[in-house]
């Protein structure tokens, strides 16, 4: 495994911002910083939506409003397949601790390394927009154009926001999603009765996102920047690519593994098309973005484990092994660490499962609410259940990331989306649109990775010191 950010890099970074400290005001940053990191596209997605479009109802055609909701829906689902790897990859080289001329990391080179890695995502970002976009056939230039920018501007929010995680910045991006989300519904709001196109109001959300990785570059120095720390930047993340590949793709792989089952219902019989040509399924959308508002919390609460009480019970572990322990004291420190995952699995998944249940209790009150039909209903149900085992699956795949298991965190998460792909196909050709395919991948893919997880835990010292031991295998 890599090592963790150095800790006078971190504290500088830490004490950038002044406020939401203290006693009182550090837990909440730390919750919120898990619930936006977690949860933020669904969260940005669905409120912001929802606001807007009830505001501009008054002024703007149905149709329109359904352009622009399509339009940012689109953008936020394809910025992480972009920016997901590779803020992940400069989130281990940052981790790594290597960066300037004298082989040490500064502010500098954090900021350099969260350049690249923006400006990469960003142009990624904006041609996959355009290709998705020729694919479709899109007839309104002006919204292809917003939609494209629009994409390119969240995937490097986005992937300033891995990085300001891996740097434990959580009040700078805390700062910056807030800052940058209420610039876009004001907006929005403020030229919705003059915007008179869904571009417009598309342009309104890129303008407050920009804002937003404004705000996460603000901190970093790069007004000093010159042309030799991009290119340090550039070389330093393409050589962490060469050992973090497995790992960026296996991310990728996960969150188009979320929405699979959402493309094969907006290609199946009950998928329509927008005015401007965008495909959506809103029976199926709906009721399945309802139902994923259900795992927020669960992953808010695994988010906060992972990078507190496990990270504190990993650090004593190997200061056992380091001050030279028996390999009775290191079987010991090893199941030690074993049940502080186990203890934060269970809990998470206790607190998911109350949640679920809550929500299945709850879920004809919120059909009821939301105008959902029947079929609508039996797929938010169905959904509810699918989210509480994808929680299951998340939390295992967690655990192979710990102990750097890369190849199978690619397996797994590979695995997932070619399940959810096929069960929802079979299922769409023969009963109709359903989230039960979601759900049957999440209980496969969570029953192997769980077991996965189960045996290297199990196995911990092997894996932390040996196979996970990128050091090992370096050949460069």
């Amino acid at each position: 495994m890599t090592g963790p950010l150095p800790e006078g890099l971190r504290a500088k970074i830490r004490h950038l911002d002044w406020y939401l400290d203290g006693p009182l005001l550090h837990p909440l940053r730390k919750s919120a910083g898990a619930l936006i990191v977690a949860a933020g596209p669904w969260i940005l997605a669905i409120a912001t939506l929802l606001l807007i479009g009830r505001t501009a109802q008054y002024w703007m055609g149905a149709e329109a409003i359904e352009d622009m909701r399509l339009a940012v829906v689109y953008a936020f689902m394809l910025a992480p397949l972009v920016a997901t790897p590779l803020g992940i990859t400069a989130a281990r080289a940052i981790s790594d601790g290597k960066g300037g001329p004298d082989g040490k990391l500064d502010i500098k080179d954090v900021g350099a390394l969260m350049l690249v890695a923006c400006a990469v995502a960003g142009i990624a970002a904006q041609a996959l927009a355009m290709g998705v976009a020729l694919a479709l056939r899109l007839s309104d230039p002006a919204l292809i154009l917003a939609f494209a920018v629009l994409t390119a501007s969240s995937a490097m929010m986005w992937t300033a926001f891995i990085v300001l995680r891996a740097c434990h910045a959580r009040h700078r991006l805390i700062l910056a999603f807030a800052t940058g989300m209420a610039g876009a519904v004001v907006l929005s709001l403020l030229t919705a009765k003059t915007a008179q196109s869904s571009a417009n109001l598309v342009w309104c959300f890129s303008a407050g996102i920009a804002l937003s990785v404004g705000f996460c570059l603000a901190p970093l120095g790069l007004a000093g920047l010159e042309g030799a720390a991009l290119w340090r930047a550039a070389g330093r993340m393409h050589e962490t690519a060469r050992t973090t590949w497995p790992l960026a793709l296996g991310a990728m792989f996960a969150i188009a593994g979320v929405w699979a089952d959402k493309w094969v219902a907006w290609a199946g019989p009950q998928g329509l098309t927008s005015t401007a040509g965008l495909v959506h399924s809103p029976t199926y959308d709906s009721a399945l973005f309802l139902a994923h508002l259900s795992a927020v919390p669960g992953l808010a609460a695994l988010a906060l484990h992972f990078e507190a009480p496990l990270p504190r019970a990993m650090a004593r572990f190997r200061a056992a092994l380091s001050r030279g322990a028996s390999l009775r004291m290191a079987e010991r420190e090893a199941g030690a660490l074993g049940g502080v995952i186990w203890t934060g699995i269970q809990r998470s998944m206790m607190a998911q499962l109350a949640l679920s249940t809550g929500f299945l209790l709850m879920a004809p009150i919120l059909a009821t609410a939301a105008g959902l039909r029947l079929d609508q209903f039996l797929i938010l149900r169905t959904g509810i259940a699918g989210i509480l085992l994808h929680a299951l699956f998340l939390a295992a795949s967690a655990v192979l990331i710990l102990f750097n298991r890369k190849l199978a965190f690619l397996a797994v998460q590979f695995l997932f989306l070619a399940v959810n792909l096929v069960a929802s196909s079979a299922l769409s050709l023969t009963t109709g649109t359903s989230a039960l395919g979601f759900a049957m991948a999440a209980l496969i893919c969570g029953t192997a990775a769980t077991l996965i997880a189960s045996a290297t835990i199990r196995d911990s010292l092997r894996h932390s010191f040996l196979d996970g031991n990128d050091a090992l295998y370096r050949t460069g």
